[in-house]
């Protein structure tokens, strides 16, 4: 890691820690409702098909495309509104929107409305990441950055494990309950309550997120734009990313590929476990859920507290630097957990691993923020969000199925197919996380220290 000895400019205009830590919180509990009304569709997928009458195509549909393309292209103009206006009204706005349309979600009677409604919840959702990057990126000094977004990524780990958590749980209790009278609405099957439920609760945070204040904006100006301007177009905006193509390229190359095993293994792991090791789909989602939750927790804030603690002491390139290396080392981990054979071994290298990917989920968005001027942040975030989510969302999944079906040609091989898009991925991001390391640097100088 490299070591320089000018200190960022940390004084005045940043608000109080107290406030600072709030309005994280608030952020970090909306991310975590964000996840949970993304993905509890995926939790009532029997119930629901039984009463719409839909197929496996169609539910995949459902929880993929429906919401991931609109979720990703949306980002972008969401980000620029972040960028150019009040960034808490941004985020309320989405708020609303998914909310909404996850309550519509609950009332959709056939497989075309409740396809538009997911459109919607992706609409609204991609209001919330890059816009919540860009304001914690200006609640707390650069050396305090990683530690504040360690917090708020944790809102988002927090709810994928709970949603595995009690998976479970909803299922029995949604065969248990049967339909139920609603007054105006009529009656509704339990899977449909359930939907309605967690959007009310998502639009309650309306009420927080009015409460906290706009954080003043920190390294407005964009060097090598017009006049150093601060508000530039979408256009200019992308000219200047291709002046420091060395740094955005390699790095989002490079957490593209991770994206990729990381929503590919997430989605056949418990697969894995069923077909090989006998377990149950119900017990798969809670063992699972379990092994991430403790890790997610622990690595987040660990995470944040080792990245903030090393830029404190003068190493710039501390965040990228440690996300180097947790990639590199599940490289290894990986196959451990697929090939080796003894179950408490493997239960711990899966532990381990979990960890390792949430020290690299934690720090990615610091390590954007601190090499992105401050008027450009959610833009860029934007494009960073809408390339690693395509990549992630849309190969991870259908790459491992692909080799499975295709290579293998054995569906008890997806263990070995696992394996071996991890070492490809985390190998070939390895090395792109490398190459990005001066030149981030060289970002870090200029935005943060204020010096070419």
């Amino acid at each position: 890691m490299d070591v320089i000895k000018k200190r960022p400019h940390t004084g005045s205009g940043y608000p109080s820690p107290a406030i600072g830590w709030i309005t994280v919180l608030v952020l970090s509990l909306t991310y975590m409702f964000s996840f949970m009304d993304r993905q509890i569709l995926v939790l009532l997928v029997e119930p629901m098909k039984q009463d719409l009458q839909i197929s496996d195509t169609q539910v995949s549909l459902l929880t993929g495309f429906a919401f991931a393309a609109v979720y990703a292209v949306m980002g972008i103009p969401m980000g620029r509104a972040a960028d150019l206006r009040v960034r808490k009204h941004v985020i309320i706005f989405g708020v609303t929107i998914w909310s909404v349309l996850t309550i519509y979600c609950g009332l959709a009677r056939n497989f075309i409305q409740l396809f538009f409604a997911r459109m919607g919840v992706g609409f609204g959702e991609a209001a919330l990441t890059p816009t919540a990057y860009s304001m914690v990126a200006d609640l707390f000094p650069p050396e305090k950055l990683s530690r504040a977004m360690s917090v708020f990524v944790l809102g988002g780990t927090a709810g994928a494990a709970l949603s595995l958590l009690f998976g479970g749980y909803v299922i029995g209790w949604v065969d248990q309950v049967g339909e139920i009278s609603l007054p105006l609405l009529g009656v509704v099957a339990a899977w449909q309550l359930v939907l309605i439920i967690v959007g009310f609760l998502s639009l309650l945070m309306v009420i927080p997120l009015s409460l906290i204040p706009e954080p003043a904006r920190h390294n407005t100006c964009v060097k090598g734009s017009p006049e150093g301007e601060t508000n530039l177009s979408f256009s200019e905006v992308l000219a200047y990313l291709w002046t420091q193509k060395r740094f955005y390229g390699f790095y989002i190359a490079g957490i593209a590929l991770f994206n990729l095993y990381a929503y590919g293994g997430g989605a056949w792991l418990p697969s894995y476990f069923i077909r090989v090791h006998g377990w149950e789909a119900s017990s798969a989602g809670i063992n699972l859920g379990l092994l991430y939750l403790v890790p997610a927790l622990f690595g987040s804030l660990f995470a944040g507290w080792l990245s903030d603690r090393l830029f404190a002491r003068g190493f710039s390139t501390a965040s990228l630097s440690l996300m180097t290396i947790a990639v590199a080392m599940l490289t290894v981990l990986i196959p451990l957990v697929i090939y080796i054979p003894s179950m408490p071994i493997k239960i711990v290298a899966m532990v381990l691993a979990n960890l390792l990917v949430v020290i690299v989920a934690v720090l990615l968005p610091t390590v954007m923020q601190l090499a992105t001027p401050n008027r450009i942040r959610a833009q860029v975030s934007a494009i960073f969000l809408l390339v690693i989510n395509l990549v992630g969302i849309g190969l991870g999944p259908t790459v491992i199925a692909l080799i499975t079906d295709y290579g293998f040609q054995d569906d008890m091989a997806v263990g070995d197919s696992i394996a071996l898009v991890a070492v490809t991925c985390f190998l070939l991001a390895t090395a792109l996380l490398l190459a990005a390391h001066r030149p981030f640097q060289q970002r870090v100088n200029e935005v943060i220290y204020d010096k070419t």
